[in-house]
């Protein structure tokens, strides 16, 4: 054990450091983080009432910026986690039914405070996450301290950055653990809306909307009634203000509107995908992208499955040349499907896609490789923004020939990818919902406007 001179800071040969000496007695300390904590919830009221107005500005507010201001606190004093209780109940009381429009339960509170890829907001408690920071501190810079120990002259910095590089996987591995566990436990007695709508969030690309900064020049904003939504969507929790019957007559709810071909939002959620990834395919210098070619007619060709698609006018998608080998045009189809259907409730989501994919295949496979002498892929994506398998394959294909092509890293280019393709899911589902399902007047689009003109003598 050595001991600074001035400091009278101590350090044992574990790495631990006792901080008091440092910067003063425990009740000083108590009363610094108590300083730092009537701070914190000042300007955590202050972003409450931002909430109202502009959630997701607050949101990316709170988790990009203010809850890092506690982490170093957290990482540096012993024995600091229940000091930050008052923090976790303004979190709780005030900020969170700001943010969402509702109060939380406590298992709602659990899972907002995991991470989005295990289907929270990243919205942390700061009294349960107080303990595991700390711990993770200690062990992340023991490395430095046995070298300090050492006091030689001479050391190799690479070996330092290796030996706090393999502690920090194993912290990394830990926690993912750890909050598997958490996320498990929380499934286990969620009711059974919230427990399938948790396992959507966790797909991947499902969870890029709320990673992603807000900002307008990006299309990367929602406002306050479609963050709400989103939300609500992503738990299962009841929408607000929806419509008792919906224009078709039927009982209106979220997955009748996800159904419903009234309004042609569905239409439109597969259109918007669809032209979404033609652009990056040209984005990404794949040639001659083409969307909803047609399929060469058929001439007495049989095929084996009876739900293949045998028009004369049939179309896929997307065709392209050159996208899986040079010499091949490739083919595409989208699909997007909503996890929360009746017909798809027996089923998981890995169950979901094969089905999607098998389907897929079977309508259009065969024909485009007999026929065409093509390459076909589908492409089945869900309403939550999950990808199935071959989709996710399309899609890091495309990020590689972006990457390529703009000289930009692969990460990021699938991460810019990825969450394109989740706000376009995600806007379009909300005008599933909250578009306009009113019938039609049957006359309406046989309107002779200049006979409407002359006899009601309208001047122009």
């Amino acid at each position: 054990m050595c001991k600074g001179k001035d400091t009278g800071v101590e350090i044992n040969s574990e790495g631990t450091r006792h901080l008091g000496a440092a910067i003063g007695t425990n009740s000083f300390r108590e009363k610094y983080i108590k300083l730092k904590v009537e701070g914190w919830t000042s300007n955590l009221t202050l972003l409450s009432k931002i909430a109202t107005t502009q959630p997701h500005a607050a949101f990316a507010a709170f988790t990009h910026f203010l809850q890092g201001r506690w982490t170093f606190i957290s990482r540096s004093m012993p024995e600091a986690s229940l000091l930050f209780q008052p923090l976790e109940h303004l979190i709780r009381t005030l900020f969170l039914p700001s943010l969402f429009g509702r109060d939380v339960t406590d298992m709602e509170r659990d899972l907002i405070s995991l991470p989005a890829r295990y289907g929270g907001l990243g919205i942390s408690n700061p009294v349960h996450e107080c303990k595991h920071t700390l711990d993770a501190s200690l062990r992340i810079s023991k490395p430095l301290v046995e070298l300090i120990m050492k006091q030689e002259s001479k050391f190799e910095p690479m070996e330092l950055a290796k030996a706090q590089r393999v502690v920090r996987a194993e912290i990394e591995k830990e926690s993912d653990e750890r909050h598997q566990q958490r996320l498990k436990q929380l499934e286990t007695n969620a009711p059974p809306v919230m427990k399938l709508a948790t396992k959507l969030a966790t797909e991947k690309g499902a969870s890029s909307w709320v990673t992603a900064m807000p900002s307008n020049e990006h299309s990367t904003v929602l406002h306050k009634g479609d963050f709400r939504d989103a939300c609500a969507i992503r738990y299962g929790w009841q929408l607000r203000d929806l419509p008792h019957e919906c224009g078709c007559g039927e009982a209106f709810s979220v997955q009748h509107a996800l159904d419903c071909p009234l309004g042609g939002y569905r239409t439109m959620q597969h259109d918007t995908v669809k032209n979404l990834l033609a652009e990056c395919m040209r984005e990404g210098g794949v040639k001659g992208v083409e969307v909803e070619p047609q399929l060469q007619p058929l001439s007495g060709e049989t095929f084996k499955y009876r739900t293949a698609n045998k028009e004369d006018d049939a179309r896929s998608d997307i065709k392209c040349f050159g996208f899986w080998t040079n010499s091949r045009f490739a083919f595409f189809d989208v699909k997007v499907v909503s996890p929360f259907a009746k017909s798809y409730s027996s089923l998981s989501t890995k169950q979901l896609f094969r089905q999607s994919e098998k389907a897929k295949n079977r309508e259009y496979r065969e024909r485009i490789l007999n026929v065409e002498h093509g390459d076909f892929t589908p492409l089945v994506f869900t309403t939550s923004g999950g990808m199935a398998p071959q989709s996710q394959i399309v899609t890091k294909r495309i990020a590689q020939r972006l990457s390529e092509k703009k000289n930009v890293s692969l990460s990021v280019v699938s991460g810019w990818l990825r969450c394109r393709i989740s706000f376009a899911l995600l806007r379009t589902t909300l005008l599933c919902v909250r578009g306009s399902h009113i019938k039609r007047h049957p006359n309406a689009q046989h309107t002779d406007i200049e006979f409407a003109v002359h006899e009601a003598q309208i001047s122009y």
